[in-house]
């Protein structure tokens, strides 16, 4: 008995949790996620910052051929 009011406690603050988070994001009149990958971050690109994985990309591609990449 103590095990499930245990369980259904925990499962009653996660959602609570889960709520309050995500009340930002439904009652925001343009709510998204904010942008926090590399590629997609404006600000990053104003800075010169670019993914890895765009790099890498450049390095087995054509970037190869011109000897921009090192190793």
């Amino acid at each position: 008995m103590e095990f499930i009011l245990i369980l259904v406690t925990a499962i009653v603050l996660m959602s609570l949790i889960f709520a309050g988070l995500s009340l930002n994001i439904i009652f925001r009149k343009n709510g998204k996620f904010p942008v926090t990958s590399i590629g997609g971050n404006k600000e990053m690109r104003k800075r010169g910052i670019t993914c890895v994985k765009h790099d890498e990309m450049l390095c087995q591609g054509k970037g190869r051929s011109k000897g921009s990449c090192c190793s």
